[in-house]
């Protein structure tokens, strides 16, 4: 005879001592068990390494000036160059007494500023400003100046360290007889031309002082 379970046609019972079977069991979330958190977890940070690293990289670098500077400090250092001659020889004349550098500049100039007594003389002597002789030796007197000029400026530059005055009036004189005849034309003279030949002869009353007292004429 067959008995149903639950009124169900053809379900037998089971045989004495085996478990009714029940309904299948729920099966976990994908990732564990229930409860399980299954989303990604990032790595823990790796700061503990990079500090480990930083106080390494941070020795080496202390370690690294310390050894350059020691290495510096090993080292000479470099002597100054001696003073130049000029220099030693400007610092004597400001405390010493200029007259040997005077007169020895004093006769180099000498012939040369014998030679502008006498080219200059002669153009004064011409007549006056605008005469016709006069203006007609102008040009020459334009390039006899201009020819001295470049003769004295170098002795004058080769002899240092003579007395401040004597090379101050000197360089005067030479300078007021080129502005003289940088402008210089035949014909009257400008007030510009006068003012300058004027200023050129009290000048030239330094060096020819000077040097008449240490016994160099021309």
């Amino acid at each position: 005879m067959t008995v149903t379970h639950h009124g169900g046609p053809g379900a037998p019972y089971p045989p004495a001592g085996v478990p009714t079977p029940g309904p299948p069991a729920a099966s976990p979330p994908p990732g564990g068990p229930p409860g399980y958190d299954w989303r990604y977890a990032p790595p823990a940070p790796r700061r503990s390494k990079l500090l480990a690293v930083g106080v390494v990289v941070a020795i080496l670098l202390a370690a690294a000036a310390l050894v350059i500077g020691i290495v510096l400090l090993a080292q000479p250092v470099p002597t100054p160059p001696p003073a130049s001659s000029a220099t030693a020889t400007s610092s004597a004349t400001a405390t010493g007494n200029t007259t040997d550098a005077d007169r020895a500049l004093c006769t180099a100039i000498g012939p040369l500023m014998g030679e502008n007594d006498r080219f200059s003389n002669a153009y004064v002597d011409l007549g006056d400003p605008g005469s016709p002789a006069r203006d007609a030796a102008t040009p020459k007197f334009i390039t006899d100046t201009q020819d001295w000029i470049r003769r004295i400026q170098p002795v004058v530059d080769k002899n240092p360290g003579v007395d401040p005055f004597f090379q101050r009036s000197l360089q005067r004189f030479i300078d007021d007889r080129h502005l003289l005849v940088v402008d210089l034309t035949p014909g009257p003279l400008t007030s510009y031309s006068k003012t300058l030949w004027q200023d050129s002869i009290g000048a030239y009353s330094g060096p020819l002082h000077l040097c008449d007292g240490l016994g160099v004429k021309w």
